[in-house]
């Protein structure tokens, strides 16, 4: 079986266990369940999990999270754009409603322009650009176009292969987007940048404090502050679509780009903003987990960081998760910290120490009072799919975490698309890539002395 398989199979699994374990809860609330049969629901599922890990030899690291379904989108994207010359918008509208990604169907139909144009310039089908063009600039959105470089040409008319297009109008809907997809991007501090490197400064310590009395004298101290460097990194996106589009698919074509290339570059925000280790394999930032894992060899010595109970999962206790509370400063808890975790650590772990717990109010305390919020000790929880969800020594499994204070997201430029009709030209084929620029700063975690505004869980070294 290919690896792509197993891990198709392996994801498709773990997520029916934490469906399953969801409709169990629900069940308590409607008293058509108890907590014990909940919780043998959990054990059941678990096991089979776990025999399932087994069996199929899946490779269960961390990288892997999600990533086989924004691969398998794209796949499909691909395959819908070479069969048919005609994409329906059916499923983007019941009867007169829209139900896309955008605010309307009008920005979805002008982000399709936006691509259109900027993928048949300086091709066959140039006509069609220009044509893509005016439908723009007459729904009030005026494109520019950038040359290799990137930098703006001082007019409308259309670029040679290879040139890109971006318009500010589009900015708003694309990065609304990636907040919907992204929770490191909508949690953490948002920076405009102006420039290739831009320092923010972070006071770090308090100022001595002192009583001279009558006639005394008091010492001048310097404010602590340091330095934060945001440094951008330009992530790039590439897919490639059929060249027999018709006017009436631009809905659907809108959708299907915005939505993969959102999902695409907010996947690998999560994924190094959260567990950046500073590799290759994170294209050199240090996230969350790198940080914190970056301030002392000793895990016991990281005051942003409680030790679980043991090393595994089975091992973490209630009192682990209370403690993680205890360590967040009180600034900290001004209504932006939340609970970071997967989503099958979520209802495999935490659900199943609430319901052992007991008392007429642990299902409150895990759906929330009369709603379908997710709670966790008191705070809100954020499914955040790259995080662990199987267990290991020494991880890090939860976060508790007020992200504006503690880590920041740069933005440079404009998001911007460039098109090649040659790459796939035997295919006919047209290649689109996204490019945008980001920096990733995560400051907040404390230090061997007092911890930070991201606190977290991790089990213990054995």
């Amino acid at each position: 079986m290919e690896p792509k398989d197993v891990q198709m199979i392996v994801d498709k699994q773990l997520k029916e266990t934490a469906d399953n374990i969801e409709r169990g809860l629900v069940d308590i609330k409607k008293n058509m369940a108890s907590k014990t049969e909940v919780l043998d629901l959990i054990a059941d599922r678990t096991k089979a999990d776990k025999e399932m890990l087994v069996k199929t030899g899946a490779d269960v690291k961390v990288v892997n999270t999600g990533l086989t379904e924004v691969q398998e989108s794209i796949r499909t994207l691909q395959k819908q754009l070479k069969l048919t010359s005609r994409l329906s918008s059916s499923h983007i509208f019941e009867g007169s409603k829209y139900n896309g990604l955008f605010s309307s169907p009008q920005e979805a139909k002008s982000f399709a322009l936006l691509v259109t144009a900027c993928v048949l310039s300086g091709t066959r089908f140039s006509d069609r650009a220009e044509r893509a063009v005016k439908a723009l600039s007459d729904m009030g959105i005026e494109p520019y176009w950038l040359d290799a470089n990137g930098r703006k040409v001082m007019t409308g008319s259309s670029q040679t292969g290879g040139g890109g297009l971006v318009t500010v109008e589009q900015i708003p809907s694309i990065i609304m987007l990636l907040e919907t997809y992204g929770k490191f991007r909508a949690n953490a501090q948002n920076m405009p940048m102006g420039a290739g490197q831009t320092l923010q400064p972070k006071i770090d310590g308090l100022l001595t404090v002192y009583c001279p009395g009558e006639g005394g004298t008091t010492t001048a101290a310097d404010p602590a502050i340091a330095t934060i460097a945001l440094v951008p990194k330009t992530l790039i996106a590439l897919t490639k679509y059929s060249m027999e589009l018709e006017d009436d698919s631009l809905v659907a074509l809108g959708e299907l780009l915005a939505g993969l290339f959102a999902r695409s570059f907010a996947y690998y925000e999560d994924l190094c903003g959260f567990l950046g280790d500073g590799t290759s394999t994170y294209f050199g930032i240090k996230g969350i987990v790198g940080a914190l894992m970056a301030v002392n060899a000793t895990i016991a010595n990281i005051k942003s960081l409680v030790v679980g109970a043991g090393p595994a999962y089975a091992n973490l206790t209630l009192a682990n998760f209370n403690s993680v509370i205890g360590t967040l400063p009180e600034f900290a808890d001004d209504g932006n910290a939340k609970w970071y975790e997967h989503r099958y650590f979520y209802y495999t772990v935490f659900v199943a120490l609430a319901l052992a717990a007991g008392g007429v109010t642990a299902a409150e305390v895990i759906m929330g009072a009369g709603q379908r919020q997710k709670l966790q000790l008191g705070y809100t929880v954020e499914f955040t799919q790259v995080m662990p969800r199987v267990g290991a020594a020494s991880q890090i499994c939860a976060l508790l975490a007020n992200l504006r204070q503690g880590a920041y997201l740069g933005t440079r430029g404009a998001i911007e698309f460039a098109q090649s009709s040659e790459i796939y030209f035997a295919e006919s084929m047209i290649g689109v890539r996204g490019r945008d620029r980001v920096a990733i700063n995560v400051h907040g975690v404390g230090d061997t002395t007092k911890a930070g505004p991201i606190c977290g869980l991790i089990t213990a070294a054995s």
